[in-house]
């Protein structure tokens, strides 16, 4: 009797150590999806990603999107850059707005919660990914930081909810006040935190189309990771990288694409 008691205490002890440290598991849990701004890559580059590494993660791209050069002084040209001279068009138009705005997109991450509301503004600037910062709330008093990881259990394992402004507008104004010169404005830095995530149709690894608001619509959590493809006509899409190590230095340093939806594949979705 003694011995079956201490084999029950054993057992219960093991159990216990063994749910204090389990992994989360988010299988099934929450829809995450890369999209790539423009045509389908066709080169194995920076902005590539190869589906068949990310067997949990739904990869699309927008090929119906296009850019024109604008017709500037190629002195204007060589202090901003291509990227700054280019003017976006076509469809998605939410992503052509963003583009002419911010003229960068590379892993910028969205958290949205089971209502369809952005619930978590995020970038991955290098692999350390539930570390990232981003902003989940913004008052007067500044925005509200939590790490990617965090926000993950609030809005997906606890199921909380983004306090939803149903008065707020998603715009990409033009003339972009989000810089070094004239100071912050997280209303425009992060303009889709807190409102529903804009509907868009984005094109699969099938060739389908996929509407944005069939997938934050099934009741469960969607994570979003945008970033900007690499086009059959190289001149099409300016080099990422390159206007970003401009004002930053850190082109080197920033993760691809690929790199960031693996990792999200790897810590999120492992089944070990």
């Amino acid at each position: 009797m003694k011995t079956l008691i201490n084999m029950l205490i054993i057992t219960g002890i093991t159990l216990f150590m063994s749910g204090c440290f389990a992994e989360k598991s988010y299988l099934g849990k929450v829809d995450v999806i890369g999209v790539g701004a423009g045509a389908k890559p066709v080169n194995p580059d920076m902005n590539h990603v190869e589906k068949a590494m990310l067997p949990n993660i739904m990869v699309a791209t927008t090929p119906e999107l296009q850019v024109q050069e604008q017709d500037v002084h190629t002195n204007v040209k060589y202090v901003l850059g291509d990227t700054l001279t280019k003017e976006y068009s076509g469809e998605p138009k939410m992503l052509a707005d963003y583009l002419n705005a911010y003229s960068v997109l590379l892993n910028k991450v969205y958290i949205i919660d089971k209502n369809g509301v952005v619930a978590w503004s995020g970038s991955f600037k290098d692999n350390d990914i539930e570390n990232a910062q981003g902003v989940y709330d913004y008052g007067l008093t500044g925005a509200d930081r939590i790490s990617f990881d965090e926000a993950m259990e609030k809005f997906v394992l606890d199921g909380d909810e983004a306090d939803f402004d149903d008065d707020k507008v998603v715009e990409f104004p033009k003339d972009n006040t989000d810089s070094f010169l004239s100071g912050f404005s997280y209303s425009k830095k992060y303009p889709m935190l807190l409102t529903k995530f804009p509907d868009m149709e984005v094109l699969n690894s099938h060739g389908d189309k996929v509407s944005m608001s069939s997938l934050s619509n099934n009741g469960k959590p969607t994570v979003v990771v945008l970033y900007m493809s690499k086009a059959p006509d190289s001149s099409m899409f300016a080099d990422v990288s390159r206007i970003q190590s401009m004002f930053t230095g850190e082109s080197n340093s920033r993760v691809s694409p690929q790199k960031v939806l693996q990792r999200i594949e790897e810590v999120y979705f492992s089944t070990k």
